[in-house]
């Protein structure tokens, strides 16, 4: 009954449903037009394919994996990237206003943090939201113990890019050469390039939360269509450092 209720489910909910119309469109279409029923039987192999977390899982591996994490941190500072943040009034926690992959980082910055000693640069504008993603970060971090004094919050930065390019003044006037890089896995090829395109001689990447991992056993519903699938990150991910390894130059030039 369980598996059954899992299969059922995965045909009802998006994306699954989709498969399942653009199956049905076909066999509408099959006699009237054979091509479009083709195309539409197409449509729906690749909405299934490309939904499933063994797909998606291959295409996050190797971005997730292309840096190991260091044995030891070591750098001049901590240079954390948000990804998402929100707000909410009335919270227990500052967590409840930062996205999942944000609070990820920002643990991982603390548990850093307590080791090293180490100053810390969150960075992050406010592209979607009220309050800097940069500001909410700092609160939690502030919450979990790290100095308010240890933290330098940039918070105008609304890409990766800018991240990049913004952390690096602030670097320059600090006189910070060596920088430990800290953001989601899946991210760090992304703003490991960015950064020494930046002008960074010296960048430690320190990647965090992993959703992969090497020789994992699927079940059934790996199989099948589904929202546990992160086939968009994986593409966003593959498709913006594409798009900035050919067009850098001219992003630079528009400055």
């Amino acid at each position: 009954m369980f598996l059954i209720k899992k299969i059922i489910e995965a045909f009802v909910l998006p994306p699954g449903c989709l498969v399942v119309g653009l199956i049905v469109l076909a066999f509408y279409l099959r006699k009237r037009t054979r091509p479009a029923a083709i195309a539409c039987v197409a449509l729906a192999a690749i909405t299934w394919i490309g939904s499933t977390k063994i797909f998606s899982d291959a295409l996050i591996m190797p971005l997730e994996y292309k840096y190991a994490m260091p044995a030891k941190p070591e750098g001049d500072v901590i240079v954390m990237l948000c990804g998402g943040a929100r707000s909410v009034p009335d919270v227990l926690s500052a967590a409840e206003n930062l996205s999942y992959s944000t609070l990820e980082r920002a643990i991982a910055t603390a548990q850093i943090y307590k080791k090293t000693k180490l100053p810390i640069i969150i960075t992050g504008g406010a592209p979607f939201s009220e309050k800097p993603e940069a500001e909410a970060a700092a609160a939690y971090l502030v919450e979990t113990g790290v100095p308010r004094a240890a933290i330098i919050a940039e918070i105008t930065a609304r890409d990766t890019r800018e991240n990049a390019a913004k952390v690096r003044k602030v670097c320059d006037s600090k006189g910070f050469g060596k920088i430990i890089l800290l953001t989601s896995a899946i991210h760090m090829p992304r703003a490991v390039f960015l950064f020494e395109k930046a002008g960074f001689a010296a960048v430690q990447p320190f990647p965090v939360a992993r959703h992969t991992a090497p020789g994992t056993r699927h079940y059934f519903r790996d199989y099948l269509p589904g929202q546990q699938a992160d086939t968009g990150d994986a593409l966003n991910e593959i498709f913006g450092l594409a798009v900035y390894r050919v067009y850098y130059p001219l992003f630079v030039h528009r400055e």
